[in-house]
């Protein structure tokens, strides 16, 4: 049992993702900006991924989708830069009930000022479940680390990359070693602004060899990129951006 549910019925649990901040506009109702968040639910959990950078933007997406502060019960930092944690405090201030997740590399003046709120604070460098088939990697990479979240679907592993500093194929690599799993979809920021053709499609190889199907590329992916994984994807390259809505 978990949370009061069997393990079967927690496996059929739908879940969704919305994507909160983002370079790229989905919906019409929304405001794109350079930046990544994205919120989570399954079933009873509500998670948010990282916070963008301006408040006015993150605030008319949360208003414009819809989505009560009140209801996100954890909050989870990829990494340090200010496109990630930009609204980390008014985030706190406007729910101090919320859990926050931060990496444990973020400097420690920023993270002691996360702590002075008195908000329920964790920092965990290893994979851990956060809540029913919701992981957090753990920080990868060494120059820029990064955490990402991982969640167990139906269809398979979907791996949401907040930015992909510790480079993206190597992140899908880990995660399909971890979980001794195929990785169904990758979704987020790539970081591949400055790769050529030829990189862009060893990474595209590295995504076939451990099983992804889809891709939804935002963010920090480059323009470059994003139009060389749609010729080459065709209908599993998924335009992402705010307002967008994955259910798995």
């Amino acid at each position: 049992m978990f949370f009061g549910i069997s393990k079967i019925e927690a496996q059929q649990q739908p879940v969704t993702i919305t994507v909160l901040y983002d370079n790229y506009q989905f919906s019409d109702s929304t405001i794109s900006d350079f930046g990544f968040a994205c919120l989570i639910i399954r079933e009873n959990d509500t998670i948010l991924f990282d916070t963008g950078s301006q408040k006015d933007i993150l605030f008319h997406n949360l208003n414009a989708l819809n989505v009560d502060l009140s209801t996100i019960q954890t909050l989870v930092i990829s990494h340090h830069h200010g496109d990630h944690v930009g609204n980390i405090f008014p985030l706190i201030e406007a729910n101090p009930d919320i859990q926050v997740f931060l990496p444990s590399t973020l400097d420690g003046n920023f993270r002691g000022m996360v702590e002075s709120y008195k908000v329920r604070t964790e920092i965990e460098r290893n994979f851990r479940e956060i809540a029913y088939q919701v992981f957090i990697t753990g920080e990868m990479g060494f120059q820029i680390p990064e955490q990402s979240i991982v969640i167990k679907t139906e269809k398979g592993l979907v791996l949401i990359s907040a930015c992909g500093h510790p480079g993206i194929d190597r992140m899908v690599r880990k995660v399909s070693r971890k979980f001794d799993e195929k990785v169904y979809m990758v979704i987020g920021g790539f970081h591949l602004e400055d790769y050529s053709d030829k990189e862009i499609d060893a990474i595209t190889e590295t995504f076939r060899e451990f099983g992804v199907e889809k891709i939804a590329p935002g963010h920090c992916t480059g323009q470059q990129a994003m139009d060389r994984f749609r010729q080459t994807w065709h209908h599993n390259f998924i335009r992402s951006g705010t307002g967008k809505v994955f259910e798995f």
